[in-house]
């Protein structure tokens, strides 16, 4: 009886982590403008630094981004990406990294 019992609540807690890890920011950073070029996703909670300038997407689905001038969100943050809302820039950007707030 007990086997029974816990098939349901490791499945319950499967799909708890999954909708979980679904709920993430991001920021994806592009290598040219107009979002060309390589990329990659930063999603990963604090600090990041920022390989590419070229363009930007933000994907806002609970955390804030603090964006830094200087690597390794050294100094003061120079702009706040929303967490409940997208942003984008097809123009080069500054920002050197990123400090996802989780």
């Amino acid at each position: 009886m007990k086997r029974i019992l816990l098939v349901p609540a490791i499945a319950a807690g499967i799909i708890a982590i999954t909708a979980g890890a679904a709920q993430a920011s991001q920021y994806v950073a592009y290598e040219g403008r107009g979002f060309t070029g390589r990329s990659v996703v930063l999603d990963a909670c604090g600090v990041s630094n920022i390989p590419f300038h070229g363009s930007y997407k933000w994907y806002g689905d609970g955390q804030s981004g603090r964006m830094y001038n200087q690597p390794n969100a050294q100094g003061v943050a120079h702009f706040t990406l929303p967490s409940n809302r997208n942003a984008e820039q097809r123009t080069p950007v500054g920002w050197k990294s990123i400090f996802i707030v989780c």
